[in-house]
């Protein structure tokens, strides 16, 4: 992790991305990961995944583990210098889907133990940025949920256990709640969302109060749905590298012309743009650490260069 948060602290010196690797085990992995914040909720991990449990198990330890040595290394790297830190983290609705009641179907079939984990992430949440703001004070913090499960849950095509049928679609006000309870867990810091795919709930997010949308640059997104979001004075997290295509960096040029591409369609002025960051669009865990390290500097050159080809366009 050390080396990998020195390179992310290099390359992306304005807002360093607390790196996720997966590859350590389920307790690094997404949902694993999340469940180290949650507060008066033992789980468990057993032959279907992670559940509600009435003790931790060495899964569970694992990640609480993980998770605590990557902000030990994350204080050693910075060195109390100071820096704005991002931290991303399994959002409700996706957790929904990949914890289980101890019976095994997913607590999206429960709204009172989808409460109870809410609630129990946001009080983790809390707890963990006031220990950071001890340990690192010169730190400024960012939190970002990731919700790639959200246009499923939404949509009701979340499968159940017996694969049989789908869980009934999560209405948009119960969405909102959801991410406004985590969100209030954040305190006064700018929170982002991070939503994969065509169907991002832009309205919703909007009224949860996230100030940021990571969202991939795609012919299916919705234009209309980022117009608004720019023009109500929201942040884009710009994914411009498909990361599905693994271990393929493509150039800067291609990088920027998704922007512009972006910013043409979308009909709004384009400096309400320059405040974005661009980002690939997912995570790199499936490439290797080469190919990594190179799209990382890639789209940081990209960014160095978008918002003077955006003001220009202006």
């Amino acid at each position: 992790m050390r080396g990998s948060l020195a390179a992310m602290a290099e390359i992306f010196d304005q807002l360093i991305p607390l790196p996720e690797l997966p590859a350590r085990g389920v307790g690094a992995q997404m949902v694993g990961r999340t469940t180290a914040f949650l507060v008066d909720l033992p789980v468990d991990h057993g032959p279907g995944g992670w559940r509600l449990a009435d003790a931790s198990d060495h899964a569970a330890r694992s990640a609480r583990s993980f998770l605590r040595s990557d902000l030990d290394d994350l204080e050693e790297v910075l060195a109390d210098q100071e820096a704005t830190v991002k931290i991303s983290l399994t959002g409700p609705l996706t957790l929904a889907t990949g914890l289980h009641l101890r019976a095994g179907e997913s607590i999206l079939a429960d709204s009172s133990a989808l409460n109870d984990v809410t609630a129990s992430l946001a009080e983790g949440i809390s707890q963990l940025l006031a220990e950071l703001r001890r340990r690192m004070p010169r730190v400024t913090w960012r939190m970002q949920f990731d919700e790639p499960a959200a246009p499923a849950v939404l949509s009701g095509s979340v499968p159940t256990q017996s694969g049989l049928y789908r869980h009934p679609a999560m209405e948009a006000a119960t969405a909102t709640r959801h991410w406004q309870t985590v969100i209030g867990g954040c305190g006064e810091i700018p929170v982002g969302l991070h939503c994969c795919g065509s169907s991002i709930p832009w309205e919703a997010a909007h009224k949860a109060g996230f100030t940021t949308m990571w969202c991939e640059i795609t012919d299916a997104m919705s234009l209309d749905g980022a117009a608004q979001w720019v023009e109500s004075g929201g942040q884009l997290g710009l994914g411009v590298v498909d990361t599905m295509q693994v271990d393929q960096v493509p150039p800067v040029d291609r990088l920027i012309d998704k922007v512009l591409w972006l910013a043409r369609c979308i009909q709004v002025d384009p400096s309400l743009l320059t405040a974005g960051v661009l980002t690939p669009a997912c995570g790199l865990a499936g490439w290797s650490r080469q190919a990594a390290a190179e799209v990382c500097r890639t789209v940081r050159r990209a960014g160095d260069l978008v918002d003077e080809q955006l003001n220009r366009a202006g």
